[in-house]
């Protein structure tokens, strides 16, 4: 076993795709220590810079003191404290739902919503952009997989009507992002729904990165088209905007009720510990009273991006806090990565499997912490960078 993992990390390697964990630790919401130097951070999905609110840790520390550092149980145990029931009323009602079901992660989240729901006489229309998680459940649920091109409707409604006439009585599931996560675009949420309506499909979308982003009171990419509230079944995490920890799905009460009863991923999991609940619950009050933290986000994603565009990058059809700097060759991304750290800028390459080959990019994130000059030495250190390489 051993020669042949050593033979596949060696061709891993040659072809520019070797990964190695950087240890690091963050100083601020835009600063971190690697290696003993300070870097700007640019790869953080706290985008609103939460996970360091003097009320956020408050109340991660308080959880702590009241009921210790881990809940050392599944849910199904003796790990669905108080705290659960509280949030998951909270989330429900804010995100316009009637009931919600707290995961450990939203990798978990995924396969247990997907996999259990759906069946192996079922079909699964799929984004082909779609994260792991979704293509690892979809796997996972044994239905038929059909793959529409990213953010196709034509193509996906020309595949909707052709399964219908192949497999009339099967039940039939949409299932996309609503900000993808390597790209930053945004899925056609309005045209997805009237295909939900007009061939009477399950629709499940995960709203990862969207939630206190997009839409007038930070609920996502659904309040965004008018539609909260209305998928069959939505999924969101606590850890990126919110900063915190784990992940939930909203749906009506049967739904919910089905997936504490057979998703394995909530049955056979250890819960969160109450620190990261509370935290989530403090950040969801912030987000959910306070429109300033979304509107210094987007002042700053504005600056940002009108930056990076006067420099000459293609940013594609990116929207909100991920900005993709499409590359092409695994190798010059890596060289553009390592050229930015001996600047200071603490920005990944992102390769396959992550993105489809020849399209490695640098995904940079754009958080509510970062402050004008900071901005400005990121434009000009990735300016410098991508003409290096020849991209600009």
């Amino acid at each position: 076993m051993k020669e042949r993992l050593l033979q596949e990390l060696e061709q891993i390697k040659e072809a520019g795709n070797y990964r190695e964990i950087r240890y690091v630790k963050p100083v601020n919401a835009s600063r971190l220590i690697y290696e003993g130097r300070e870097y700007l951070n640019l790869c953080s999905n706290s985008y609103l810079s939460l996970h360091l609110h003097p009320d956020v840790m408050r109340a991660a520390k308080d959880a702590i003191d009241e009921y210790g550092a881990g809940t050392c149980s599944s849910r199904s145990v003796s790990g669905s404290i108080d705290l659960y029931a509280r949030l998951e009323d909270e989330v429900a009602s804010f995100k316009g739902y009637e009931k919600a079901l707290i995961f450990s992660n939203g990798y978990l989240a995924n396969i247990g919503i997907i996999a259990t729901l759906a069946g192996a006489h079922d079909v699964i229309f799929s984004d082909e952009l779609n994260h792991s998680s979704i293509i690892d459940s979809t796997r996972l649920s044994r239905a038929r997989r059909v793959i529409y091109r990213h953010l196709d409707i034509e193509d996906l409604e020309k595949k909707i009507r052709r399964e219908s006439v192949r497999t009339r009585k099967s039940k039939k599931f949409i299932i996309t992002e609503t900000v993808f996560s390597m790209d930053g675009d945004v899925a056609p949420l309005r045209e997805i729904f009237n295909l939900k309506e007009k061939y009477g499909l399950h629709v499940i979308v995960d709203e990862a990165h969207a939630t206190g982003v997009f839409g007038e009171g930070g609920r996502g990419v659904e309040e965004l088209h008018g539609l909260s509230g209305l998928m069959d079944v939505q999924m969101g995490t606590f850890g990126k905007a919110l900063g915190s920890f784990g992940a939930f799905a909203l749906a009506d009460s049967l739904t919910i009720d089905y997936l504490i009863n057979r998703a394995r991923t909530f049955m056979y999991t250890t819960a969160l510990p109450a620190s990261a609940l509370a935290a989530a619950r403090s950040a969801l009050q912030l987000i959910r009273d306070n429109g300033s933290f979304k509107k210094e986000l987007w002042e700053n994603l504005d600056y940002m991006r009108r930056g990076l565009l006067h420099l000459g990058f293609d940013l594609k059809q990116s929207e909100g806090p991920i900005v993709p700097i499409v590359v092409g060759e695994d190798s010059k991304a890596v060289r553009m990565q390592k050229m930015l750290l001996e600047k200071g800028i603490f920005l990944q390459a992102i390769r396959p499997p992550t993105v489809p080959s020849g399209t490695s990019r640098l995904r940079l994130t754009v958080v509510r912490g970062l402050t004008k000059e900071e901005m400005d030495k990121a434009l000009e250190a990735i300016g410098a960078a991508g003409k290096e390489v020849g991209l600009i």
